[in-house]
């Protein structure tokens, strides 16, 4: 029977086919190849290397190509990146049949870290011309990927002394097995050098494991602030997502409604949204500026970024008008109202919703139509930074509902916000119909965005340490999900007539 059959290896050639002939045209390998020659690189602050003797260096133009199409097919390994180059017939066309090592790739990234950030600017300005942007309606939303540093190497201060003590057993028990070896010697019975010489091994590893975990007590006793240290990322710390605890970072971007374009992306290792308001929305505004856009921006985000703070400090900002639910409201619409437990206390109908507040004498009344009065004339600061003024009850010993309605021994107190007439409008405003109706379609807005990074992407975690190379990465991220998705939209003949319409747009301006 007869096969298809392929060339001898051996066999010579005459003529060759040409590079740019193995790769189609429309195959998306050349909008990435022309996006970043359109790319001013000095303009954007990129170290470019100068001549001098020697080997000459590496064009910047070419790394940063290397780097966008591994981002974008899932490869982040420099040593990858470098096998790549070598075996890959896009990333050889892509890179002109040149292979940096691995270390020459890896060093790129490195020294220009900061201005990979300004990648992702430039690219949003490049969107923005072509009128993919609206930013009339944004998300903000976070989510929680793994740092390089597993629970193995996460240290709690208390647990110190536990860990050191477990290396010494470990240690006196590998001696000891030493020295029924050697006793084993001295009396002539062949012993297996291969066993000997894997605990001497073992012994080794324990020892420079002591010295390590030594090292990390002695940084406990200078810091007594610090509880918990993370030793191999110094910038982690432990994040919960969906019912697992690790130790990572806190992802924050925010999503265009137009195309579920990236606008502004960030990363904090705090382990919650409370505080995240403030920072993504004045990046929002600097986004704005940066690209010219004097619209109102509406920004809608979920209970988790509820603050009382955080809304008296962005509620009436230029421009911007916030959407967000308290957290009772939102458990209320997705009909989580949590059952009431018989037991606890307070009690039904003894909740701190319960007890009203009467502007005119400046009391509160509990529901058993008792007075309560202030503890202080001026407010005090919560943790969370809202200004509260505390009421206590002075009858709550003669009250036979004394023991459902509170176990402190001075009696049932409650605290009113100082601004309670301003947040209960602002509620108020969030309960209106067109409102809710935004509220509902955040999920829509920044659902996609992350969905796509980490399971069509696959990037649940960062591969780099250190809080700023983390911010440079997912900014790189944020780039790479904006360019899959404009050349979704546009398509590759789209996407580089826009790149070419744009270059000779830059070329008549200047």
């Amino acid at each position: 029977m007869e096969y298809i059959k392929g060339t001898e290896r051996s066999q010579l050639f005459l003529f060759n086919e040409c590079l740019d002939n193995s790769i189609e045209k429309n195959n998306p390998v050349r909008i990435i190849d022309a996006y970043v020659e359109s790319l001013d690189l000095e303009k954007l602050g990129f170290k470019l290397p100068e001549l001098k003797t020697g080997a000459p260096p590496y064009k910047p133009q070419l790394l940063i190509k290397i780097y966008v199409y591994g981002y974008n097919d899932r490869t982040r390994s420099t040593r990858r990146l470098e096998n790549e180059c070598k075996r890959n017939k896009e990333m050889i066309w892509l890179t002109e049949g040149i292979a940096p090592d691995f270390k020459t790739i890896a060093d790129f990234r490195k020294n220009n870290r900061k201005v990979l950030r300004d990648v992702f600017k430039e690219f949003l300005t490049f969107c923005n011309n072509a009128g993919l942007l609206s930013m009339e309606t944004i998300a903000i939303d976070g989510t929680k990927l793994r740092a390089q540093n597993s629970l193995n190497n996460v240290y709690k201060r208390d647990e110190m002394d536990k860990i050191q003590k477990q290396i010494q057993k470990k240690i006196d028990e590998y001696l000891e097995l030493i020295d029924q070896e050697d006793k084993k010697e001295s009396e002539s019975i062949k012993i297996e050098e291969k066993g000997v010489e894997e605990i001497v091994n073992k012994l080794k590893q324990l020892r420079k494991y002591q010295v390590k975990v030594e090292g990390i007590k002695e940084i406990f006793e200078k810091d007594k602030e610090i509880e918990t240290y993370y030793s191999t990322d110094k910038d982690a710390r432990f994040q919960s997502d969906n019912g697992k605890v690790r130790a990572g970072y806190n992802s924050q971007i925010a999503g265009d409604n137009k195309n579920k374009l990236i606008v502004v992306s960030d990363v904090t290792n705090e382990s919650n949204d409370l505080e995240q308001m403030s920072p993504m929305i004045d990046q929002i505004q600097d986004m704005k500026k940066e690209l010219k856009i004097n619209k109102d921006t509406q920004v809608i985000m979920d209970a988790g970024y509820f603050s009382e703070k955080e809304v008296l400090n962005n509620k009436d900002k230029e421009g911007i008008k916030i959407i967000v639910p308290d957290k009772k409201t939102a458990e209320e619409n997705n009909k989580k109202i949590k059952k009431q437990n018989p037991n606890k206390v307070p009690g039904t109908g003894y909740e701190a919703k319960d007890f009203k507040y009467d502007k005119e004498k400046d009391i509160c009344i509990c529901p058993e139509g008792k007075e309560m009065h202030k503890t202080h004339t001026n407010p005090g600061k919560e943790e969370s930074g809202r200004e509260v003024f505390e009421f206590q009850c002075k009858e709550c010993d003669n009250c036979d509902k004394h023991d459902i309605c509170t176990k402190n021994k001075r009696g049932r107190s409650i605290k009113i916000s100082a601004n309670k007439e301003i947040m209960e409008e602002f509620k108020k405003e969030m309960g209106a119909d067109c409102n809710k109706k935004l509220i509902s379609k955040r999920k829509e807005i920044i659902e996609h965005p992350f969905g796509t990074i980490k399971r069509n992407l696959g990037y649940t975690y960062f591969s780099v340490k250190g809080l700023e190379n983390i911010k440079a990465e997912f900014s790189f991220i944020c780039f790479i999900y904006n360019f899959k998705r404009v050349m979704n939209i546009l398509g590759v003949d789209g996407f580089l007539k826009e790149i070419e319409r744009q270059k000779q747009l830059k070329l008549a301006t200047d």
